[in-house]
């Protein structure tokens, strides 16, 4: 055969095998993926470790030992059959977690339980024996209890990390330092002397990272958009055990106020709380001016949904940032009804009709009615903004009351015009002009009257918030008169209160409550019931009936006071449950017209205590002590106690 002929057959049979082994490639590579793509499609099962290991930290306390636990159980489950593999992984871990408290060189060491008896058997002059772990050995003389088993199943999955932590690193040099408009206001200052980061103490990452973190919250807080670390470091020399620290923080220059964005709907609902808004053109930008702002628009009830939001990405050059405000107004009508049983009244019904926003004035209505066993009322209420609708307002009352109750059966109507200011947000004063005609029945005595008469009303409360205050106090006083010129009554009536709550302990609440009210004037002795003062029930005295105890006419029938005076002591504490404690408390009080006629009444109990987001649940269990025969009352209340 002619050798070019012999060349080209040669030729063509390679090019042949060549595309033989591109296509079976080819057909393997195709297959292998199709086998992936059906793998795929198989749900990812997790795996379940049935025999996961625990760890058991010693050789340290404290804040390291919280460390090293939170940073190992953070770990993957790991079976005791494979835990030599990742042995290096938990000493790594345990390191780490040394090194943000300031150890940087310690010793770690990982063991399973025979390897740390062991090690134990050895250093036992160091460390002396682990008896726990000694009497855990088999015992084929002893019957084990399940409980035991599950014990030793645990023990056998123990890994033990001995902790050498060593010398710590101690802060040689603190430098922080602030630059920019910001530079000298004490909210940076205050975070700085707050990051517990000293001279000369252990060096503490987590300490060091929530310092740059605060301060970057306080910058934007105050409106320092543009802040930013120039410089954030910690230089560390583990040959001396030292480390230095150093920040340079730029708060650049602080923002203003920008343009108020409103949508047509939002403007229109903003005309009765206009004078609420002090978000001001020009004016420095603040998170607590915003938030000051959320609250006092809440306070007016007349949204259903407030936005107030700086637009950081509207900007502008000359470092203002617009402010938008969204508001959705609430429904025109809101209504609820309740029904319930109170130790007091027994079984009531309530029904309540709100209209919360009527015009653009920000006039409001409220309409209610409450029927019990022994009192039916309907009432009404209208709401008038003067200058600021949460703190400088008008409002007119009118009541309807019939009362039914022990030895007492009144028919009260009252109309009032009241003013109340509280430009301070410190005392709230409330003034008002009072109509009132009273018909009764009270034990044998019967009248009807009628009386014209201003009346004052000066509070004030302070607290630490929430439902469960920790501290808190209340002080406030009530006073009206009348005079027979312009009414059937000639009478002047005071009541004084005052109210605290301490805590002695964080989960514990003292409750010290006094009261004392007085009628002077011609008529003090003869005013309509609603006037006078009976004392008993949830209010003052728990032990004894609803408003049974006062002075009592020849025939035995309650005649009321001129005078009151009502205190509780009262203790809560933990019992052991979430969210519970339970109380012990003393009342005492009187009503009377002359003290020397009467004597305090005194009524101890125990009661149990639920708090809730809501309010708090009550039971109390009083007992009247100076009463014969002496009486048990049950009572419970849902509500704030402060």
């Amino acid at each position: 055969m002619h050798l070019y002929t012999k060349y080209k057959i040669i030729k063509t049979i390679r090019s042949f095998i060549g595309l033989f082994i591109i296509f079976s490639l080819s057909f393997l590579l195709n297959a292998c993926s199709s086998k992936s793509d059906s793998e795929n499609l198989i749900e990812n099962k997790e795996v379940v470790v049935l025999d996961p290991i625990s760890y058991e930290v010693k050789g340290v306390d404290g804040e390291v030992l919280d460390n090293v636990n939170a940073q190992l159980n953070a770990l993957p489950q790991i079976s005791i059959q494979r835990v030599s593999l990742y042995k290096r992984e938990i000493r790594e871990t345990a390191k780490l977690a040394l090194r943000a408290l300031g150890y940087y060189k310690p010793k770690v060491y990982v063991y399973t339980k025979d390897e740390y008896l062991d090690f134990v058997a050895k250093e036992q002059k160091a460390l002396g024996i682990d008896e726990n772990l000694a009497n855990t050995e088999d015992d084929d003389n002893k019957k084990e209890s399940k409980k035991d088993i599950k014990k030793k199943e645990l023990l056998d999955r123990t890994v033990f990390v001995y902790i050498e932590k060593n010398k710590p690193l101690f802060v040689r040099s603190f430098d922080v330092q602030v630059l920019g408009e910001g530079a000298n206001y004490k909210t940076f200052k205050r975070a700085i002397n707050n990051s517990n980061i000293r001279t000369y103490s252990i060096l503490n990452h987590g300490n060091y990272e929530n310092l740059k973190e605060q301060l970057q919250k306080d910058a934007y807080a105050l409106g320092f958009f543009d802040a930013k670390f120039d410089a954030s470091r910690i230089l560390v020399y583990q040959e001396q055990n030292m480390a230095d620290i150093e920040l340079i923080f730029d708060t650049g220059v602080r923002y203003k106020i920008g343009d108020i964005v409103t949508n047509e709907t939002t403007k229109e609902l903003l005309k009765p709380s206009q004078s609420l808004i002090t978000l001001k053109r020009g004016k420095n930008f603040s998170s607590k001016t915003i938030n000051d702002n959320l609250s006092s628009l809440s306070e007016t009830n007349y949204y259903q949904s407030i936005d107030i939001t700086p637009l950081l990405d509207k900007k502008t050059e000359d470092k203002e940032v617009p402010i938008k405000i969204d508001l959705a107004r609430k429904k025109n009508n809101l209504m609820r009804v309740g029904i319930g049983y109170s130790t007091d009244e027994q079984a009531r019904v309530l029904f309540e009709w709100d209209k919360p926003l009527l015009n653009e004035y920000g006039h409001s209505m409220s309409m209610g009615t409450k029927l019990s066993m022994v009192t039916q009322e309907a009432r009404l209420m209208y709401k008038i903004p003067y200058r600021n609708p949460n703190l400088d307002y008008f409002y007119i009352n009118a009541t309807q009351t019939h009362t039914d109750i022990n030895d007492t059966l009144s028919d009260r109507s009252h109309l009032s015009f009241h003013y109340v200011a509280d430009k301070e947000k410190r005392w709230h004063k409330d003034f008002a002009m009072n109509v009132e005609y009273e018909d009764f029945t009270q034990a044998s005595e019967k009248g009807f009257g009628w009386n014209l008469f201003p009346s004052i009303t000066i509070a004030r409360r302070e607290s630490t918030g929430g439902v469960d205050p920790r501290y808190g106090y209340y002080i406030g006083v009530e006073g009206s008169a009348a005079t027979r010129a312009i009414s059937d009554y000639s009478f002047y009536r005071v009541v004084l209160t005052g109210k605290t709550v301490l805590s002695p302990t964080e989960n514990t609440r003292l409750f010290l409550k006094v009261q004392q009210g007085a009628i002077f004037g011609d008529d003090s002795k003869h005013l309509p019931p609603s006037m006078r003062f009976f004392v008993g029930g949830d209010n003052s005295l728990r032990g004894y009936g609803y408003l049974q105890e006062s002075d009592r006419d020849s025939k035995g029938g309650l005649i009321g006071g001129r005078y009151m005076t009502a205190g509780t002591a009262e203790l809560q504490f933990p019992i052991g449950i979430a969210n519970s404690r339970g109380a012990l408390f003393l009342d005492a009080a009187t009503a009377c017209n002359e003290y020397t006629d009467r004597e305090l009444l005194f009524g101890p109990g125990i009661g149990y205590r639920f708090n809730s987001p809501y309010g708090t649940l009550r039971v109390d269990l009083g007992v009247a002590i100076d009463k014969e025969p002496k009486s048990v009352k049950l009572h419970f209340a849902f509500g704030p106690e402060f």
